[in-house]
């Protein structure tokens, strides 16, 4: 039978059903991202910080100057909540937001590699991508997942 991965609980607290396997990825793509965030790729991140002003470099230039360094520290913040919680049984609600941010974190560095699209689904098992591309896919779900979780606690 079908188990959730998450589940909402009256306390305002969510139960976190994650087997070791799920919860050992969980651990190492936290820890890449950390990598990513502090190295800055500009390539790596341009999901993570968007253009604002696509057409004046001067603009776009000061608008990252001003928001960078702010997003960075919310995102270090999340990943360190994310990295704290992540074998506990039940997670605050703000611990699940930060779950939540921190693995669509990882899907947006993740889909940038990739050159994800929006209708991508199938995975060709020849694809030399193909095991990135089903990392990208567990984590969707368990984002979705999460995700579904956190507005029954509401």
């Amino acid at each position: 039978m079908f188990r959730r991965m998450f589940a909402a609980r009256d306390d305002s607290t969510i139960v976190v059903r994650l087997d070791d396997t799920m919860r050992d990825l969980l651990v190492r793509v936290g820890e890449e991202l950390r990598e990513v965030l502090l190295v800055n790729d500009p390539e790596t991140t341009k999901r993570l910080y968007p253009t604002a002003y696509p057409d004046d470099e001067e603009l776009e230039s000061d608008y990252q100057e001003m928001v960078h360094d702010q997003l960075l520290m919310q995102r270090l913040d999340a990943l360190d909540t994310f990295q704290a919680t992540i074998n506990d049984e039940a997670i605050s609600i703000d611990d699940a937001d930060a779950w939540m941010s921190t693995i669509n974190q990882v899907r947006l560095v993740l889909g940038t590699q990739l050159d994800v699209g929006e209708d991508e689904s199938a995975i060709d098992e020849d694809d030399p991508e193909a095991h990135s591309k089903v990392i990208y896919q567990v984590l969707s779900h368990i984002l979705e997942e999460l995700t579904h979780a956190r507005i029954r606690s509401l």
